[in-house]
């Protein structure tokens, strides 16, 4: 719990994550003080560089499961990747991968993509089954018009992410409840409340 504690207090005082596309943004995220960063590209080596990049800065450290080559999606792939990359937690869209990582303490993050009324029941449906720490919903521009029904549903902390493009979107997303947003547009990296 303290754990989870700290990390909502970083987002809330930094609430964009980097969500990262090519290696050489680590050091962009870096200089821009993110909290969080999203590795959505490459495979487990170039994961293993970035962690050795970011070891010292405070920075957590998340893998997007279903994006990154070499990893093993499975319970022993997620165990390699907290104990041998040192990872702080993942984000996918399979449920069976969250409740695997759940097992190895890592922070998990659900990720929904929200097309239509029918997506989201089956999204919180989901979310409801693994109980993840988070959950990322995309496009994430599309929360402040869900937030009425998002709200009664008692959901764990939501993060927005795709289509946020200025700092007005951010903004206005944040306002309707969203902790954290997620963006590879590096101009919006260094965006504090």
């Amino acid at each position: 719990m303290e754990r989870q504690r700290e990390l909502k207090e970083k987002l809330s005082k930094r609430p964009i994550i980097a969500a990262i596309r090519e290696f050489w943004d680590i050091a962009i995220a870096l200089e821009k003080k993110v909290a969080v960063i999203f590795v959505l590209c490459g495979d487990i080596f170039d994961l293993m560089r970035i962690k050795r990049e970011i070891r010292d800065s405070g920075v957590l450290l998340f893998a997007h499961l279903d994006l990154i080559e070499g990893i093993g999606k499975d319970k022993a792939g997620i165990k390699f990747l907290k104990q041998e990359i040192g990872i702080d937690g993942i984000l996918t869209t399979r449920s069976r991968l969250i409740k695997f990582a759940k097992k190895e303490t890592l922070f998990t993050i659900q990720r929904l993509f929200i097309l239509d009324s029918e997506g989201l029941g089956t999204g919180i449906s989901v979310v409801r089954e693994c109980s993840p720490w988070a959950i990322e919903i995309l496009p994430g521009i599309i929360l402040p018009r869900l937030k009425d029904d998002l709200a009664r549903q008692n959901l764990p902390p939501i993060i927005a992410g795709g289509l946020n493009r200025t700092e007005k979107e951010i903004k206005e997303v944040l306002k309707s409840g969203a902790l954290a947003i997620s963006t590879s547009r590096k101009e919006l990296w260094g965006f504090k409340v």
